[in-house]
């Protein structure tokens, strides 16, 4: 089929799809998917050729000329932990997006981040590993570039959502599990000094019992909040020249730009109405913020290297002209009910 049926969707979910797809007729098959909670992905989903997926993304979105960059890259996105492939070929993928958004970060094609125009970009790399306990924290999108007010490289690391901060949502007093090791007294445990301010300040509760859980007083995106901790705890790690080596393929060349300034940001996909940008996106964008300036409180950068997180969230919506200039498919894909 080349239309989604939303009566087949239900709750947040239906709603998301309703407002980006609903009425519309793709010139690509979506077939319905999951079990228990419905998503609709392409056709080709099933298909364990990477190549064919790749391929076949890029002439889903109409993208020609950068076709073999797209591929290339479309296989480093699938080069995280986990069902990469299932994961990016769902409508609603987070890292679809990113891949959409960021694959033809060039120097023929550089960017520029709102509110942060002294940085330009010119090279994109994904899913990217950084050590932090036991399994590594994926970044799902790192940007290369400079800073053009003092000539430093730079580099972004930047994690991306589309739905997961409103499907993700731990009702009131709920309890989300978490390593214990997050919490060591040791010296190098960089998240305990950032887990217990938060504590202190209200923003999340730790429960100690035969396991470790997170929770709070309000429905929240915990997980959101821990991804981001275990990027910063991963950064940190990063410029202590610790990194994590196995299946890393683009380790080298973001070793090999010697950035002196090191940023953490994440980026929403905020197109889907004022309810939800009210209900879910405001209020998670605030714990961002507020995450943000006690990280940026607690750690300044060493090694002779800069740290900064991003003190506001990103927009998909800001980039879409910037990045989508030459592929109104995929603008129209997103962004086709804003015309």
């Amino acid at each position: 089929m080349n239309k989604i049926d939303l009566n087949e969707l239900k709750d947040e979910k239906k709603e998301i799809y309703s407002f980006l797809w609903a009425n519309k007729k793709f010139d690509f098959h979506v077939v319905l998917s999951g079990k228990d909670s419905h998503s609709y992905e392409f056709e080709f989903a099933g298909q364990d050729l990477m190549s064919y997926v790749g391929d076949s993304l890029a002439n889903n979105f109409g993208i020609k000329k950068d076709k073999e960059l797209f591929k290339e890259k479309f296989k480093m996105a699938c080069s995280g932990t986990g069902d990469e492939i299932k994961k990016i070929t769902t409508l609603h993928s987070s890292s679809l997006c990113a891949l959409l958004f960021f694959f033809n970060v060039t120097e023929s094609h550089p960017i520029r981040i709102p509110g942060y125009e002294n940085y330009v970009f010119t090279s994109s790399y994904f899913e990217f590993k950084n050590k932090v306990i036991g399994f590594p924290s994926n970044v799902d999108i790192v940007l290369l570039g400079k800073n053009t007010e003092n000539s430093k490289n730079v580099i972004l690391f930047l994690e991306s959502k589309f739905s997961e901060y409103i499907t993700g949502i731990k009702k009131a007093n709920k309890k989300y599990e978490i390593g214990k090791s997050y919490f060591s007294d040791s010296e190098d445990c960089f998240s305990k000094p950032i887990y217990d301010s938060l504590e202190k300040d209200g923003l999340l509760e730790l429960k100690k019992e035969s396991k470790y859980y997170l929770t709070a007083k309000t429905d929240k995106y915990i997980e959101g909040i821990k991804q981001m901790i275990s990027h910063y705890y991963g950064i940190r790690n990063y410029i202590n020249d610790d990194f994590y080596e196995n299946d890393n393929p683009c380790l080298g060349n973001i070793k090999s730009h010697n950035a002196e300034e090191i940023l953490l940001g994440e980026i929403l996909f905020d197109n889907f109405g004022d309810d939800i940008k009210k209900c879910y996106l405001k209020p998670y964008e605030d714990d961002y913020d507020y995450l943000a300036k006690l990280i940026n409180k607690t750690f300044k950068g060493s090694n002779g290297k800069e740290f900064k997180m991003l003190e506001k969230s990103l927009h998909y919506f800001d980039l879409r002209d910037m990045c989508l200039t030459d592929y109104p498919i995929i603008k129209n894909f997103y962004f086709g009910n804003n015309k």
